[in-house]
């Protein structure tokens, strides 16, 4: 493994005393044994003396199987299992590599083999995963696969590995995460427990959560924020309410009926959400606040007014942690801004040129940050991590500034600027505008090449409710953005998709869309006002 050594010395805990996952877990089912751990969408409940007795069962049966600094992977879907395993794993000192089991075959297999994993625990869609490439993993002792009723599916052979037993470090590595892969190959994010406990940490001091509180964190396990919702959670003596999926029809019945008082989502969850019809049910529910990344400035006041509870801004980063968050007492002020808040506690926050030369507040540049509990490295890449870190500065890839008082504005990423006639135009921008036609589910902004102004800005579009192209013009959209941006950031060229192809942070991947041969060929041109090919 590759280690990145954490700047400055260790967390400063205030909000949470344990050391590793393994004590906060232990002391969170001591304190509320037969409180709900974890609440699942359809009703299926583990209180915390059922979660230590699953785990504790779980992870003598892995002791046998596997050695400290190991890996395991994971590949299932939501089902309580899953955090059962990753806590097993955990308190017998190994690392789990989460695997999406409705990713691809080659996506999988680069995961699995990259990983050396040593032991994978699969549901019916893991194991198929796993069945194509098994022969080429010389790493992998052992396949365990969940069958029979949830949640007791795991195989456990008598023997228990008790929590308060385990000899976890803080500095044992949690979890090998590996990226969406935008650019390339996924690369392993190695995070420990130090940065698992201080997200939580951050996030209980920012929030005031209560021993009442119910957080709806409709995601998939694979994804690590699940396990943050449910430290969150035990930390505070609350409870987790999970989804087996987002749904929007279902979202708010589940919010009503589990009594939720906080919600995080991510991606485009609320612009669906808004999407939807109003019900006169809007507001009956016991929500507090709601955290989400990148909230459309043009859509959040509308937000906060329909269900009538504060949309807070978040900003992170597996590798970096948790980067800013807007508190409550600010969400008023700070609402349709696009500020992310102030930089969460103990975080540092640069805002730099391209040789790493500080801007004046108003500027913007690349986001550095520097704090505790950041990630170790790249599993087996010392060259992907000294990329990524500069003098022990993440180097986020993301643009953005500084106000005055230091709050982070976050407008797009480094990566995601289309260059045209030497203006430089974030698609980030760009796609929020979009995102607020209100027939508009979701969209997607990129680049293509033009002779006369080096690139033209392609969107590629997302209608609500199967709409076509009859029901929602180009033309109708060009005039929406003309009142909106300036002339420069008009997109020249519209495409009409179904559904977008998305990572497992249910972000576009805009690689695959950039793929095409002829990039126009199927969309409608503003300046002719003419169909490349007529769409379907």
């Amino acid at each position: 493994m590759t280690a990145f050594v954490h700047p400055p010395s260790g967390a400063i805990w205030s909000a949470v005393s344990a050391k590793t996952i393994i004590e906060l877990v232990h002391a969170g089912c001591a304190r509320s044994p037969d409180k709900p751990a974890l609440i699942f969408e359809d009703g299926l409940t583990l209180t915390r003396r059922d979660l230590r007795e699953l785990v504790e069962r779980f992870a003598g049966t892995l002791h046998e199987l596997i050695e400290p600094g190991e890996r395991v992977a994971i590949a299932m879907d939501n089902r309580a299992e899953y955090m059962v395993a990753f806590l097993a794993v955990l308190a017998n000192r190994a690392a789990v590599v989460p695997i999406n089991p409705a990713s691809g075959q080659a996506d999988a297999a680069h995961i699995f083999r990259t990983s050396r994993a040593a032991v994978a625990i699969v549901d019916d869609a893991g194991r198929t995963l796993l069945a194509s490439g098994q022969d080429d993993l010389p790493s992998l002792r052992a396949v365990l696969a969940v069958e029979g009723p949830e949640p007791t599916g795991l195989l456990a052979d008598g023997s228990r590995l008790a929590l308060a037993d385990a000899a976890c470090r803080s500095d044992d590595i949690i979890a090998v995460t590996f990226t969406s892969g935008t650019t390339g190959l996924p690369k392993g994010c190695m995070v420990d427990h130090v940065w698992a406990l201080r997200a939580t940490d951050v996030a209980l001091r920012i929030h005031s959560y209560r021993p009442d509180d119910r957080i709806f964190y409709p995601v998939k396990f694979f994804y690590m924020d699940a396990l943050l919702a449910l430290l969150r959670a035990m930390a505070c003596d609350g409870s987790y309410v999970a989804a087996r999926r987002f749904s929007v029809s279902r979202f708010w019945q589940v919010v009503r009926e589990h009594g939720v008082t906080i919600l995080s989502t991510i991606a485009s969850m609320p612009v669906w959400l808004l999407k939807a019809e109003p019900s006169s049910a809007d507001r009956d529910h016991n929500v507090r606040f709601a955290i989400q990344a990148h909230i459309p400035a043009e859509m959040h006041d509308e937000m906060d007014r329909r269900w009538g509870f504060p949309w807070l801004e978040n900003y992170g980063m597996t590798e970096a942690g948790l980067i800013a968050r807007v508190p409550v007492e600010l969400a008023d002020q700070l609402r349709g801004t696009g500020s992310a808040g102030p930089p969460a506690p103990e975080v540092l926050v640069r805002i730099v040129d391209e040789v790493y030369r500080d801007l004046p507040a108003g500027q913007v540049g690349e986001i550095l940050v520097r704090q505790p509990g950041m990630f170790r490295g790249y599993l087996d890449n010392p060259v992907a991590t000294a990329e990524l870190v500069h003098d022990g500065w993440i180097c986020t890839g993301d643009l953005g500034r500084l106000d005055e008082r230091g709050y982070v504005y976050v407008v797009g990423r480094k990566k995601d600027v289309i260059r045209r006639s030497g203006e430089n135009i974030s698609a980030a921008e760009v796609e929020a505008i979009l995102c607020s036609h209100p027939r508009i589910l979701d969209a997607a902004v990129v680049g293509v090449p033009d002779r006369d102004r080096g690139e033209e800005l392609k969107a590629y579009v997302q209608p609500i409710d199967g709409a076509s192209p009859k029901d929602v013009p180009p033309e109708e959209i060009v005039e929406f953005c003309a009142a909106r941006l300036a002339p420069y950031k008009i997109p020249r060229y519209i495409e009409y998709v179904g559904e977008f192809l998305r990572t497992p942070s249910m972000r576009i991947r805009k690689e695959i869309l950039k793929q095409r041969g002829d990039p126009v060929a199927e969309a409608w041109d503003r300046r002719t006002g003419e169909w490349g090919k007529a769409p379907g």
